[in-house]
């Protein structure tokens, strides 16, 4: 370009012409292209091809003055230098940029952009891989409640020891509290022997840092690459799905699986339907009735909600109890049972059908003063009579809440319900502090009563039943399914029991005729 410039300049008729400055577009083009050196170089070079030879105007044959040539050669090298300075300073800054875009803020470690650029790297090279999220699950705690400075020390020093295992260009950083690692099949050999070594080391160990002494809790979750059609995004969450598993604060290596993923895709469906399910009439209470066994008659039934989701697919309560518990919707479930439990009660008692009904009571609504007046109100508006109903709270709830939870128990009876304790036997109070909670039944659970045909689970019912029996309150058996079982329970002297080898929970139409049918039948057919 320099060469056909100086031609131009030339065959136009010399430098007197503007065409020479045509000669700074190859010279900033060269610094552009290959530095300050090279448009210094280049500079130079133009301003001798036209400078001493060039003509200052090529027909009168009147050449350049020295100082003119002199200072356009100066210039030349100047603007190539110059530019090429600028240009170098402006890569290096973008080149910068680009660090701190592929860089953790959090840590000098490389982030999730980083690591989805090596995947596709590796993905296009035919390479397999694992992926490996490790979480650092009461990181938030310590940052909180400890010292903010000690969380992140803790990550930089997990960071390091995974750096080790895997190669300083393996590790990055995606979230405060965790931690990446991409390792390529049979670089490593035994990496994940070390990562679970390191695992088992902050499991069974406190952490000694900053002058503090603290336990971490870490899960790792694995997803192995193996050539299949997947996006970088979607096997780093394949590997945080893996992670999932296994109970929030509890420290493992869990792999990811396919039917994991499934599964919460459906729950989360669930989630979502479930909010409106009461508003579509999607969900209804069912009654399982209670049999005192020394009379042979139905004295109770326990209500119990069901949903029949979109009017076709049944979800079991051991499916949505739990995740209505854990986004708050619970409370919305049991005002609805209990509203329909009353008005049902109250429609039997129109009909002859005298019954006391139990209800489970979350302990979250029984310690909030707000659902204690709304139920007072309710009560009172349809004119029902509390001694009526039952509030079933589980053992393990008391347990855990044990001195407010109990003081509101008083209440509860003081206004007239009567209180069951649900589930008796696998909770911590067992007969240690039962005496101190105020209660009118005792459900054994069904653990109990699945193997009460072994010795020592027969006596251990005995002694549960003996001791209530003093205090004088009544035992019931529940989830009661064979013959056996309600021999045993009789010699035993329970006094109700409730399950399957009697009756499945019934709609409010069901129930009443089982109701008649089976006290009329009982009239007549002594107890065995």
């Amino acid at each position: 370009m320099i060469v056909a410039v100086s031609f131009f300049v030339y065959v136009t008729g010399g430098t007197k012409n503007v065409y020479v400055h045509l000669m700074y577009i190859p010279v900033i083009l060269s610094s552009m292209f290959w530095g300050p050196y090279a448009g210094i170089a280049s500079g130079a070079a133009a301003g001798i091809l036209v400078g001493p030879s060039m003509p200052k105007d090529v027909v009168e044959g009147i050449m350049q003055e020295p100082i003119n040539w002199i200072s356009r050669l100066v210039m030349f090298a100047f603007i190539g230098l110059v530019t090429g300075y600028m240009v170098d300073r402006i890569n290096k800054l973008n080149e910068e940029k680009q660090e701190r875009n592929l860089k953790s803020p959090f840590y000098d470690l490389p982030n999730e952009k980083k690591l989805f650029a090596d995947i596709e790297h590796n993905i296009k090279s035919g390479i397999n891989f694992k992926l490996i999220s490790v979480k650092v699950t009461n990181l938030q705690e310590i940052e909180k409640y400890v010292d903010n400075r000690l969380a992140f020390d803790i990550v930089i020093d997990l960071a390091k020891k995974l750096t080790h295992f895997c190669g300083e260009k393996r590790v990055y950083s995606y979230e405060k509290d965790e931690l990446i690692l991409l390792a390529c099949d049979g670089c490593i050999a035994d990496y994940e022997a070390k990562i679970k070594k390191e695992l088992e080391y902050y499991s069974s160990y406190p952490v000694t840092m900053n002058g503090y002494k603290i336990r971490v809790s870490l899960k790792v979750g694995v997803y192995h690459y193996r050539g299949e059609d997947s996006s970088p995004i979607e096997m780093y969450n394949k590997s945080r799905i893996a992670y999932e598993q296994g109970e929030p604060n509890e420290s493992g290596i869990y792999y990811y699986d396919d039917g994991f993923k499934t599964r919460r895709r459906e729950l989360q469906d669930i989630t979502g339907a479930m909010l409106e399910s009461i508003h579509k009439n999607e969900m209804f209470v069912v009654y399982q009735p209670k049999i005192d066994i020394r009379t042979n008659r139905i004295t109770g039934a326990e209500a119990l909600v069901r949903w029949k989701r979109n009017d076709k697919d049944f979800i079991g309560p051991n499916i949505f109890i739990p995740i209505a518990e854990e986004i708050g919707f619970i409370d919305k479930i049991t005002r609805y049972v209990f509203e329909n439990a009353v008005k049902q009660v109250e429609a039997w008692k129109k009909k002859g059908i005298n019954i006391n009904c139990s209800v489970n009571i979350s302990v979250h609504e029984l310690l909030h003063d707000e659902y204690t007046k709304w139920d007072y109100d309710f009560i009172s508006e349809q004119n029902a009579d509390r001694s009526d109903f039952e509030v079933e709270i589980t053992e393990r709830a008391i347990a855990y809440n044990d001195t407010k939870l109990i003081e509101k128990m008083y209440y509860l009876k003081e206004l007239g319900y009567q209180i069951s304790i649900d589930d008796f036997g696998t909770g911590y109070n067992s007969l240690m502090s039962v005496g101190e909670i105020p209660f009118d039944r005792i459900k054994i659970d069904k653990y109990f009563i699945n193997r009460i045909n072994k010795t020592e689970i027969a006596e251990l019912v005995r002694h549960f039943i003996e001791y209530v029996h003093t205090m004088g309150k009544t035992v019931i058996a529940e989830g009661v399914e064979t013959e056996d079982q309600l021999k045993i329970l009789r010699q035993l002297k329970c006094d109700e029991v409730q399950g399957y080898f009697f009756s499945k929970p019934l709609l409010p139409d069901e129930f009443e005729k089982f109701y008649i049918e089976f006290n009329h039948i009982s009239k007549k057919v002594p107890s065995f």
